[in-house]
């Protein structure tokens, strides 16, 4: 009686199982700051990370989307993530957060720290208690408290 044939393909396919069901349990996430302040977005909700370009604004009545940007051919419109926060941007070269929401990309002007990857234990996720944006949970960095923004509530429960 012969053990069962097993060839490199089969290993590479099983480390592959592997590695998509780890990946399924932990929340990819992308830290940055506004206004001093620390937050998290998915890292799928992400289109890219830029310079800030001075935005136009437009007149409108959606809350927090007073601007649009340019990024080369694309004008974004731009969600005031600060002014919702009652927060103001710092640094001399903010940096532009693009992000993937239900009705289109949009823009959001962040301080200049450069942003960071950091990988969640689900089992850390927790309910994030302030009710001054939409959240998704929050989970605790030391001693901060890190919300993870709700990009397709953004503009629609502040």
């Amino acid at each position: 009686m012969g053990l069962p044939k097993i060839t490199v393909t089969d290993m590479l396919r099983t480390g592959q199982k592997h590695q998509a069901e780890a990946a399924r349990q932990s929340w990819r996430l992308l830290v940055f700051s506004v206004g001093g302040r620390r937050l998290a977005v998915k890292t799928l909700e992400v289109a890219g990370i830029s310079q800030w370009d001075e935005s136009i604004p437009v007149p409108g009545r959606t809350p927090f989307i007073t601007a649009v940007v340019r990024q080369g051919q694309i004008v974004l419109p731009v969600f005031d993530l600060a002014a919702s926060l009652r927060l103001t941007v710092q640094g001399s070269n903010p940096l532009c957060l693009r992000v993937k929401h239900p009705l289109g990309e949009m823009a959001m002007c962040i301080d200049e720290e450069i942003p960071i990857l950091h990988t969640v234990d689900p089992a850390a996720i927790q309910t994030y208690q302030d009710k001054d944006m939409p959240a998704e949970g929050s989970y605790t960095n030391g001693l901060d408290e890190i919300p993870i923004l709700s990009i397709s509530r953004l503009g629609s429960t502040m």
